[in-house]
């Protein structure tokens, strides 16, 4: 098959060589520069690599785009995406082609969760990881290694993918709409390395808490019911605490506080309103999809 290997980069001339080196012997290389302001694009050109460069910084997910759209103008059979900073083993590309080219699969995905990979996550990521996996299951109603990037698609996936996530959340997006599409989706085992230069590109709690955003974001879209019901639930117990606080003391003997208990009113009443409009965009859902 005909095979594209596209390499998001920002700011890797320590890396991005050695990994074009590796993954030129699977197929043709496109390195993406996103915006880099060291000499990465030069580096990945010396390597063997055709080079697309942004002028500003805009995303993973904008850079992905850029390389599908590439893929799809130049008639590959096959994309493999994988990071440019050495975590990923170009060696083990054949194995995510494996069920691409037997047609079991669209989209397979490299999860560090089949041959305990995820031993060597730290701490802190795996809790992170663990969160971000349970609500893409939650959008998409399968469970995979979410935030992978080492992935390898179909050509048939990419014609039907219309990813619009500029950032890291566009590893979800893949999958909910791969799922929305009925693509089938695959996991193989791979290996993973954190003793690699610049590891940390963006702050991990602020890049966590924004890709969770967009998997609620998703949820909504894809699961409404599912999002407003919980939300109607928080806001029904919200005002059942406020009701006891108003009137535990007048079965005491007291009086009713009066604050608690408007404010208990207002949340039911705010419960209802999220409810209701959870199954209107429910319907709402199910037609766009239809």
């Amino acid at each position: 098959m005909k095979t594209l290997i596209v390499i998001p980069a920002y700011n890797e001339e320590l890396t991005i060589g050695s990994v074009v080196a590796l993954a030129k012997k699977f197929g043709d290389v496109l390195v993406v520069d996103d915006g880099s302001f060291d000499r990465t694009s030069e580096i990945a050109r010396e390597a063997g690599a055709v080079v697309i460069r942004h002028e500003v910084n805009k995303g993973k997910g904008q850079a992905l785009r850029t390389g599908f759209e590439y893929a799809l103008s130049k008639e590959y059979d096959v994309v493999v995406t994988l990071d440019a900073d050495g975590q990923h083993n170009p060696d083990e590309i054949p194995l995510l082609l494996e069920p691409i080219v037997k047609g079991k699969a669209d989209l397979v995905i490299g999860s560090r969760y089949l041959n305990g990979s995820k031993k060597k996550i730290p701490l802190y990521r795996r809790l992170g990881l663990w969160v971000l996996n349970k609500g893409t299951k939650v959008a998409a109603g399968v469970g995979v290694d979410s935030q992978s990037g080492f992935r390898a698609i179909s050509e048939k996936a990419l014609e039907k993918l219309d990813l619009n996530s500029p950032d890291y959340s566009v590893e979800t997006d893949m999958i909910v709409k791969a799922r929305g599409e009925g693509l089938k989706i695959m996991e193989v085992p791979i290996s993973v390395r954190y003793d690699v230069p610049r590891k940390h590109k963006k702050n991990p709690l602020s890049h966590g808490l924004g890709v969770l955003a967009r998997i609620v974001s998703l949820i909504g879209y894809r699961r409404p019911l599912l999002l407003f019901g919980v939300l109607s639930l928080i806001s029904f117990i919200v005002a059942g605490i406020l009701a006891y606080l108003a009137l535990e003391p007048y079965y005491r003997g007291g009086n009713v506080y009066l604050t608690q208990a408007i404010g208990a009113g207002i949340f039911v009443i705010i419960g209802i309103q999220l409810f209701v409009a959870g199954l209107m965009l429910n319907v709402l859902a199910k037609m766009v999809r239809e």
